[in-house]
């Protein structure tokens, strides 16, 4: 009984189109500076760029950090704007934060010094 649903040649076509696919609307990309007169990156991060549509979308996972646009360099500049934000919001309200705002808040000290 034949229990393969692919060959080989198949399956290594259908990868290659899979990975290409993925390629082009998502990308991942160090971010070595915030644009910010007050603020600098100790070490670059790793920020997701998604292109859907006619939108592309910036984004940060470890802290649940987006940015919209329509091009690439504005969604990332719009990106370092939402950290910026971020940052200065858990830091005004430190003592009164749950878990994972916590957590968000030392991954963004670990990254983020003060000029």
């Amino acid at each position: 009984m034949e229990t393969k649903i692919l060959t080989e040649e198949q399956f290594r076509d259908l990868s290659e189109k899979l990975v290409t696919t993925i390629e082009r609307g998502y990308k991942i990309i160090p971010l070595n500076t915030l644009q910010h007169p007050k603020y600098v990156l100790k070490r670059p991060v790793y920020i997701t760029i998604e292109i859907e549509k006619n939108t592309v979308i910036a984004s940060l996972g470890d802290i649940e950090a987006f940015a919209y646009a329509d091009t690439e360099y504005e969604a990332i500049n719009n990106l370092c704007n939402e950290i910026v934000n971020v940052f200065e919001d858990l830091k005004d309200e430190k003592e009164n934060l749950g878990i994972l705002p916590g957590k968000w808040l030392d991954f963004l000290e670990e990254v983020i010094e003060q000029r």
